[in-house]
C-alpha cells in the first residue's frame, strides 16, 4: 500500500511541473491571445473594449496596403517557407549524399557545415554582418581585388539586396542541422543494397533518385515538416541582421514590434493567430502532398 502511494506521489510530482508549464505558457497564453484579438484598449476610459473582428479587418487592410510593413511581413514569411522547403533541404540532401560517399576531406566539410548549429546566432549574425560590411567587409574587398568594384553594395542596408542577403545567411546556417539528420538516415541504408547497385552499373544520379530518396523518405518528410513549421517562427535572423528594415521583416518580428512600439496588443494578437492558422494550413497541405508522393515508392 505504501509502495503504491509513493509511486503515485512520484508520478504526480514528475508531471506537476510540465503540466503547470503547459497550462500557463501554452493554454492560458493562447486563450489570452484569442481574447486580445477581439479587443482593443481604449486609452480614454483606460480599459479594454470588445470590438468583434475589427482587429482582423484592420490587419487585412494593412496587409493589402502594406501599412506598417504587414504586407511585406506576410510575403516574406511565405518566402521563408519556400526557402526552407525547396532550397535549404534539397541542398542539405545533396550535401549529405556526397558526404556519405566519403569524398576527400568529408570529415572536414561535415564539421564546417555543422559549426553554425553550435555557435550562438548572435555571434553568427555579427560575423555575417562584418563579412558584408560596406567598407570593412571581406566581400567588398574581394570585389575590389578582382576588379569588380562596381558591384560593391551596402548589402544589408539596401532594399534591393538586404532580403536576399538574409536568405543567403539562412541557407548557410540551415544546411548543417538538416545535413546531420539526413546523413544519419543515409548511413542506415544497408550496404548490401548500395553495393548491389554499383555492381549493376547504377550511376550516382540514378542511385540518388531511385535508392537514396525512397529509402529515407520518412526522414525527408520529417525534416521538411520541421522546416516548413520553422518558417512561420522566423524572428531572430531579420532582427539581428537588419532589425527588420529594408524589406526583411517577418510576421513574428512585426508582431513583436507592434506590441513593443505601438502597444497594439489586439492587432498583434490578430496577426499572430492569422499566421498560425495559415501556417497550419500550409504545413498540412505539404504533409498531404508528401504522403501522396511517398505512396508511389511503397
Amino acid at each position: 500500500m505504501k509502495k503504491n502511494t509513493s509511486k503515485k506521489i512520484f508520478i504526480v510530482a514528475m508531471l506537476a511541473w510540465p503540466l503547470l508549464h503547459w497550462a500557463i505558457f501554452t493554454l492560458y497564453m493562447n486563450i489570452q491571445t484569442v481574447v486580445y484579438s477581439v479587443q482593443r484598449f481604449n486609452y480614454y476610459i483606460g480599459d479594454w473594449q470588445f470590438v468583434k473582428f475589427k482587429n482582423y479587418s484592420k490587419l487585412f487592410d494593412y496587409i493589402l496596403t502594406n501599412t506598417d510593413n504587414f504586407g511585406i511581413a506576410f510575403r516574406n514569411t511565405f518566402l521563408w517557407l519556400g526557402l526552407n522547403v525547396f532550397i535549404i533541404i534539397p541542398i542539405a540532401l545533396v550535401v549529405a549524399y556526397f558526404l556519405t560517399k566519403k569524398i576527400p576531406l568529408y570529415r572536414f566539410f561535415s564539421s564546417v557545415f555543422f559549426i553554425p548549429n553550435i555557435i550562438s546566432i548572435v555571434v553568427l549574425t555579427m560575423a555575417w554582418s562584418f563579412m558584408w560590411h560596406p567598407t570593412q567587409g571581406v566581400v567588398n574587398s574581394i570585389l575590389d581585388i578582382i576588379g569588380l568594384g562596381s558591384l560593391k553594395q551596402t548589402w544589408l542596408g539596401n532594399s534591393s539586396t538586404a532580403l536576399g542577403n538574409v536568405f543567403l545567411y539562412c541557407v548557410w546556417a540551415g544546411i548543417g542541422w538538416n545535413n546531420l539528420i539526413l546523413s544519419g538516415a543515409i548511413g542506415k541504408i544497408p550496404k548490401e543494397i548500395l553495393e548491389a547497385s554499383e555492381l549493376d552499373g547504377v550511376t550516382n544520379v540514378q542511385e540518388f533518385f531511385h535508392i537514396i530518396i525512397p529509402s529515407i523518405w520518412p526522414t525527408i518528410v520529417t525534416v521538411v515538416i520541421i522546416g516548413a513549421a520553422a518558417a512561420f517562427r522566423v524572428f531572430l535572423q531579420p532582427q539581428l541582421l537588419t532589425n527588420g528594415q529594408y524589406g526583411t521583416t517577418s510576421v513574428p518580428l512585426r508582431v513583436v514590434k507592434t506590441v513593443t512600439e505601438d502597444s497594439g496588443y489586439g492587432l498583434a494578437s490578430a496577426a499572430g493567430l492569422t499566421i498560425a492558422v495559415l501556417g497550419f494550413i500550409a504545413v498540412y497541405i505539404i504533409k498531404s502532398l508528401l504522403d501522396r508522393l511517398g505512396k508511389k515508392w511503397e
